[in-house]
């Protein structure tokens, strides 16, 4: 029996969410060969925001996906670091050529074997914003923050604010409010490709999990119009993932999901990308001004698939490529104008695409995250496994959160 919370949605959107569910549905967790080998190259999901510490743009990446719980390739939170090859960049495009022209790049060094490690963080403009190296100008170095350890925040020239450190994973998607089918199908996705159990909640889409955040707040940032998304490269440049909107590669770049035909997800161009693992691959080495020339077919298939209308069909397209978040202090705040820690930016952009979906009486969607954040820096909310004073379940053994 159906329970009487649950709203009724539409047939043609109930086809659409089940055709595209898949192993990392609905976020960019695991969603190549390469990160899934290599976690802490993994950007699970990508948050923009003003932040009410100072009042300038705070921008949010995540990294080594399902920590804490269990599944197979992933450690415990206590374990979870930044990889000391890599390169963690955020990056602004202000001119609309969909190449950074701005970007704020993170490293850390190996530290001495236990969870913390040194920090640094750099601006590169022009040129190096574009090269994904470590190159710019040295705005500040400290300390990362280890699970239940003193709160570390670097602080830069210009006032920036950066942590890094072990926090639960802030992405929900809430499909207890879509008809059982599609509900029953994102369970067998998640549960299948992530191997957890998925309850379907704001609190429990992947399970109770931990990620290693990067958060980055500054200043005198966000004042004009920007494009952004989010990039990890190695010591050449190379880049080896990247993320702008929610759900890219988990609504478009996916396997058959268990009981579809294979052949229905094969690449557009095969013979460039013969898997879907060769084409995940091939996107994340690729930046957004290449996605136009790269990606329209593959796109435009799978909104096909989806049953967006022919008659809007172009329209989204142009929307969705290239791959980045907009940033326009002058149109209200929310998805898809930036991208902040409550919201279910998955369910946007379903809605978006394929706009049938009826709430029953009384139920407002999306509805919020529940997560205990702050609106304090860095914002996220506690670990899983965050140890709180004895009798107090409230104040953690050491602040979280700036004083």
């Amino acid at each position: 029996m159906r329970n009487k919370h649950y709203p009724l949605i539409s047939i043609v959107f109930s086809t659409a969410l089940a055709a595209l569910c898949a192993p990392a549905f609905a976020s960019d967790h695991r969603d190549s060969p390469y990160t899934q080998q290599n976690p802490a190259a993994d950007i699970g999901d990508v948050f923009l925001f003003q932040g009410p510490q100072t009042g300038g743009l705070a921008m949010v990446m995540t990294l080594n996906p399902l920590s804490g719980s269990g599944a197979d390739g992933t450690q415990p939170s206590d374990k979870i670091k930044l990889a000391p090859d890599l390169i963690y960049i955020f990056n602004f495009d202000s001119d609309g050529d969909a190449k950074a022209d701005l970007s704020y790049k993170v490293k850390v060094g190996a530290g001495s074997g236990g969870q913390s490690q040194p920090l640094e963080l750099r601006k590169a403009i022009g040129a190096e914003a574009h090269d994904a190296k470590w190159t710019g100008i040295q705005l500040g170095s400290g300390m990362t923050t280890a699970l239940n350890g003193e709160l570390q925040i670097v602080t830069g020239k210009t006032d920036e604010l950066l942590f890094v450190g072990p926090r639960r994973d802030p992405f929900f998607f809430d499909f207890l409010t879509v008809d059982a089918p599609v509900a029953l199908a994102i369970k067998e996705a998640l549960a299948g490709g992530d191997h957890l159990p998925a309850a379907g909640s704001s609190e429990l889409a992947f399970g109770r999990t931990d990620m290693t955040l990067i958060v980055l707040e500054v200043p005198d940032l966000g004042q004009d119009p920007l494009n952004y998304w989010v990039t990890v490269a190695d010591g050449s440049g190379k880049t080896v993932d990247r993320m702008g909107r929610a759900g890219i590669q988990g609504i478009y770049l996916v396997e058959a999901p268990t009981g579809y035909n294979p052949e229905y997800y094969t690449p557009r161009n095969a013979a460039k990308h013969p898997t879907i693992g060769d084409l995940n691959n091939a996107y994340n080495a690729s930046n957004p001004d290449q996605d136009k020339a790269n990606y329209v077919e593959q796109f435009t298939y799978r909104f096909e698939q989806l049953e967006v209308s022919q008659s809007v069909l172009q329209e989204k397209v142009d929307f969705y490529l290239p791959d980045m978040i907009r940033w326009d202090p002058g149109q209200p705040k929310g998805y898809p104008n930036g991208r902040n820690l409550r919201e279910d930016a998955i369910y946007w952009t379903l809605k978006d695409l394929n706009p049938f979906g009826v709430p029953a009486d009384g139920v407002e969607l999306p509805h919020i995250g529940t997560q205990r954040m702050s609106d304090r820096f860095p914002y996220v909310a506690p670990s899983i496994v965050q140890d709180f004073k004895p009798g107090n379940q409230l104040e953690p053994v050491f602040p979280i959160f700036m004083e």
